[in-house]
């Protein structure tokens, strides 16, 4: 199947509207599934199998019934109850023993394909009881996997249809509409991945995820007819931060806008997701009818930093949750890079309405979408374009930790232990206590006079430890300059 049938356009045609109606009127059917199978034999609606599409044709008669075109027989006895509950173990799954604290000690660690009724209903137990989005159902084609071992179910995995509208998603392909609708199907969604609460397993999700990514194409194809060359996946941005798709060699593209499947309001009532993506086929994007996306022009090393725009320029793409917060920035940001290595306070010189603004910024909660990470994210983006026009490219870190221990002498207390010279006989003031005087000063700099309490957020405090960047140019801007 190169090109996925369009079921809801093919029958919404004003003469397939009448074909479906002559198709009712020739014969009385009992209930709306065989009609369903006589209408994908009228107009070729078959999978790669040769089977009869009949859940997406039924989806779209009924839609067309609700549209008033015509009325379909009456569903089947079991389907007039409701969906049915889904098989499952009389008793919970067994929890796994004594798993090793390392995923390569794991004993006959293993990817089992549900194929049987019992092992569907172990999957469904585990995921009824230890998954946040329970059991289902999936859509679309469906794929699931067991975790097994030697010492018991560790887990699950579940795959279905892809998102089939994805904003970032689409624009990273660079398809359009009609190619979207004819190869969406080569996309497989990755909607449920388990591992066990009571499993302690180092680098256990990202050999999981290797493992099944290895044979996911092949089990499509020998129980559909084809082989998907794209998986999707998302990540709640909440509650995890991606770090086995990430080591698994995912690809983060973007963001979902927290609309769900079914979110026909946009009532946008689903948390925003990180979106992975995992290309099966070098050349998936050309399969996919998508266009390579436009790679960002190398910059020079002070292109872009000069000027009066240059805090808009490296700052200004940040996605912060709201428009507000993003001006700010770059006003903070173009505040700062006036006396970099100083801290707010002292460079807002007197204007404390500017200072409670940008403590309001970096004071954000731990699951708030303005982090570290989307703040410099622009600047990041900026510096590999500044990067990419040389040939190579140094990437030094400052790990430099002064150490003054050693033997205490005349002038220091014992307690000190610091390297202290002296000048004529008489003792100068030990270096330990100038560092520590330093330290004193710096936190009065930024805290001084009780104009503003000091902020406690995450931001505030990953901007306290980058403290140090503040003068380190990197690319032509400065890494710290808003982390003074």
């Amino acid at each position: 199947m190169e090109v996925q049938n369009q079921i809801k356009h093919a029958l919404a045609e004003r003469n397939s509207i009448e074909i479906v109606l002559g198709l009712l009127g020739e014969e009385a059917y009992a209930y709306r599934s065989t009609f369903a199978d006589a209408v994908c034999r009228r107009f070729g609606f078959h999978d790669a199998r040769g089977r009869v599409q009949r859940s997406s044709c039924i989806k779209a008669l009924r839609e067309l019934e609700r549209a008033g075109h015509f009325v379909l027989p009456a569903a089947s006895a079991r389907g007039a109850k409701g969906a049915r509950s889904a098989r499952r173990l009389d008793a919970p799954a067994q929890d796994p023993q004594d798993v090793p604290g390392q995923a390569g000690e794991v004993r006959g660690l293993c990817l089992i394909k549900v194929d049987t009724l019992e092992r569907m209903r172990i999957w469904n137990e585990l995921m009824l009881c230890e998954h946040p989005q329970g059991a289902g159902p999936l859509v679309g084609a469906q794929m699931r996997y067991l975790i097994g071992s030697e010492h018991g179910w560790l887990g699950g995995l579940g795959f279905g249809a892809a998102a089939i509208q994805l904003a970032d998603r689409d624009q990273w392909i660079g398809w359009d509409v009609q190619r979207r609708r004819e190869h969406l199907h080569r996309i497989v969604g990755m909607s449920r991945f388990l591992l066990r609460a009571s499993v302690r397993c180092h680098n256990l999700a990202s050999c999981v995820l290797g493992m099944v990514l290895r044979r996911i194409d092949l089990d499509f194809d020998e129980q559909f007819g084809y082989r998907p060359w794209l998986i999707e996946s998302f990540v709640e941005i909440e509650r995890f931060a991606g770090t086995s798709y990430q080591a698994a060699n995912w690809i983060e593209i973007g963001q979902t806008k927290g609309r769900g499947r079914q979110d026909r309001e946009h009532s946008h009532a689903k948390s925003v997701k990180a979106i992975y993506k995992y290309p099966l086929q070098a050349d998936f994007r050309q399969r996919l009818g998508g266009v390579e996306p436009v790679v960002a022009s190398a910059l020079g090393l002070a292109e872009g930093v000069e000027g009066e725009g240059w805090a808009q320029q490296e700052f200004g793409g940040a996605k912060l949750r709201d428009r507000r917060l993003s001006e700010r920035l770059v006003q903070s940001a173009r505040t700062l890079a006036t006396r970099p290595g100083q801290a707010f306070s002292g460079v807002a010189r007197g204007d404390w309405a500017a200072v409670k603004g940008y403590h309001r910024l970096i004071d954000q909660p731990d699951d708030s979408q303005v982090s570290v990470q989307a703040i410099l994210a622009p600047h990041h983006a900026r510096t590999v374009q500044r990067m990419k026009a040389h040939q190579t490219v140094l990437c030094i870190q400052d790990g430099t930790d002064p150490n003054y221990t050693g033997p205490p002498v005349r002038g220091c207390t014992p307690k000190c232990g610091a390297r202290c010279t002296s000048s004529g006989g008489a003792a100068t003031k030990c270096k330990a206590q100038e560092e520590q005087a330093k330290g004193a000063h710096r936190h009065r700099a930024a805290y001084g006079r009780g104009a503003v309490a000091p902020p406690s957020g995450r931001v505030a405090r990953a901007f306290k430890s980058e403290r140090k960047e503040a003068s380190h140019p990197v690319g032509g801007a400065y890494t710290g300059a808003v982390s003074a």
